[in-house]
């Protein structure tokens, strides 16, 4: 029995495994505190108000998270002539998370009201392995961060490129649509 193209992918299997050892052990020696010395520097060198979360709650599948916070929305339900209630708001995070390989996944959770539709599903920015992240990168992720929230306070569907009216923007062929509708 020919076994070559099985031992190879034994053996590959044997380097992922090797992998996921070193990279676990690189994030706790080095990874975890890069991203909380580059994240609180931002903080501090930026005057951003934020916070740095360590979640260790599962070791092997740890994170770090760059957090904005919550607050009162300014947005009240009137629950009657006298009473109301205030939405809290939270303000996103950047998340650095450990996956179960040991490789780390970059995470974007928007900001969103409390009780005013669904939140938007986080969004997952790269895979890295733990060597790949340098200060360097965790700077870019930050400054994607705070521009997906700056797009988010400054949300306008006039801006959308699929709304609009003008000779710049395609108009809806009404002929066509009312054939279709007959």
């Amino acid at each position: 029995m020919e076994l070559t193209l099985l031992q190879k992918k034994i053996n590959q299997y044997n380097e992922v495994l090797k992998n996921t050892d070193s990279y676990r052990e690189k994030w706790e020696t080095e990874t975890k505190g890069l991203i909380v010395s580059v994240t609180k520097a931002i903080i501090e060198q930026a005057k951003l108000n934020a916070e740095v979360e360590i979640h260790d709650q599962y070791s092997g599948l740890e994170g770090v998270s760059l957090v904005m916070g919550i607050k009162d929305s300014g947005i009240f339900e009137r629950l009657d002539d006298d009473l109301k209630k205030s939405l809290i708001r939270s303000n996103g995070s950047l998340l650095f998370q450990q996956l179960f390989n040991g490789k780390i996944s970059v995470w974007i959770n928007y900001p969103f009201i409390e009780g005013i539709g669904e939140p938007r599903p986080p969004a997952m920015l790269e895979i890295l392995r733990p060597q790949e992240l340098k200060e360097v990168i965790i700077l870019r992720f930050v400054e994607q961060f705070i521009d997906d929230l700056t797009t988010w306070e400054d949300f306008d569907d006039d801006k959308s490129p699929t709304q609009g009216i003008g000779f710049n923007h395609p108009q809806p062929n009404l002929k066509q649509a009312n054939e279709i509708h007959k």
